[in-house]
């Protein structure tokens, strides 16, 4: 009941209606995201949750993006945006990102996800990191044989890996004596071998030595060691030198005993050129105008010259 009225009148049946504005004093409720780890690259998507501080009578809104960190959409996650409401009553809200799953063996990369405009709420923490964790096992190395000319010059060796990585690698490498010999076939050779991300494979080369001497083909041991970021499924291989150089020829030189009483006389067998090869060639006596048995005894057999020996002689009696 309104008894008196002060600057104005009350109503005939003695009341007045007022209106009362109530002030909210509360600072309001504020916005925040989670960061996530997945277990693997199959986990297919990302949860990610959006939380507010207060419970709200009414429905809030906030906007999210995704963008690339060391992730790239397209090849390990699709780009997500969109709109997420955490409804009135309520204290969270989900959405996901769907993670892309490879077969390369990479880093764990990262993927952020970023909080605007929000309404009816403010945002205390805008962003949101996801870690695809990587599944992939390290690639494995292999070196292949290899046949070269020892008038190439070089031999290129390589080294591949079973597939891809996402991570730089590197193997040591080192070679060793075969047949060949450091120095005089080939030049020793070692160091480290680098392959990038992204490629299959990489190469060295190996020193060849060229020479005039026919020999056999020869072998050298290379070997690769101590990887990083990836195993060696075959360490070893075999380079090849082939010889390309002609074989010496032979030729026997004429001989004249100094009278009838020498009790032999030489005949000198000659190679054209030194050789690294054993060469045998067989010899035989036979009648010019001499008799064998009366003026000589007839005569035959098998030469050997050792490698590196280029002259030899028959005796005849």
């Amino acid at each position: 009941d309104v008894n008196s009225v002060s600057g104005g009148s009350a109503s005939e049946n003695g009341t007045q209606q007022l209106t009362i504005t109530i002030l909210e004093d509360d600072a309001g409720p504020s916005l925040s995201i989670n960061d996530v780890t997945t277990s693997d690259e199959s986990a297919g998507n990302a949860t990610f949750t959006i939380t507010t501080d207060q419970v709200s009578g009414s429905n809030m809104t906030v906007q999210y993006a995704t963008s690339d960190g060391t992730a790239t959409a397209g090849s390990d996650y699709t780009s997500t945006s969109g709109t997420a409401t955490i409804t009135a009553g309520a204290s969270t809200t989900t959405f996901n990102v769907p993670i892309l799953s490879d077969t390369i063996d990479e880093t764990n990369e990262t993927v952020t996800i970023t909080l605007s405009n929000p309404t009816l709420a403010k945002i205390s923490d805008a962003t949101g990191i996801l870690t695809i964790t990587d599944d992939d096992a390290a690639p494995s190395l292999t070196i292949s044989d290899v046949t070269v000319s020892e008038s190439a010059g070089t031999a290129t060796m390589t080294v591949s890996l079973s597939a891809a990585s996402g991570k730089d690698i590197s193997v040591a490498y080192a070679t060793s004596d075969g047949t060949a010999t450091a120095g005089s076939d080939y030049t020793s050779t070692s160091g480290s071998l680098s392959i990038t991300a992204g490629n299959s494979n990489g190469t060295f080369t190996i020193p060849i030595t060229s020479d005039a001497i026919d020999e056999n083909n020869e072998t050298i041991t290379v070997t690769i060691s101590s990887p990083t970021n990836a195993s060696i499924s075959d360490a070893t291989a075999s380079l090849t030198i082939t010889d390309d150089d002609a074989i010496p020829s032979l030729s026997i030189a004429d001989a004249t005993s100094s009278d009838e009483s020498a009790a032999t006389t030489s005949l000198t067998v000659s190679l054209s050129a030194a050789s690294a090869k054993t060469i045998s060639v067989g010899y035989s006596t036979s009648d010019g105008t001499a008799t064998a048995g009366s003026d000589y005894t007839a005569t035959s057999g098998t030469l050997t010259f050792a490698a590196g020996e280029t002259s030899k002689t028959i005796d005849v009696d």
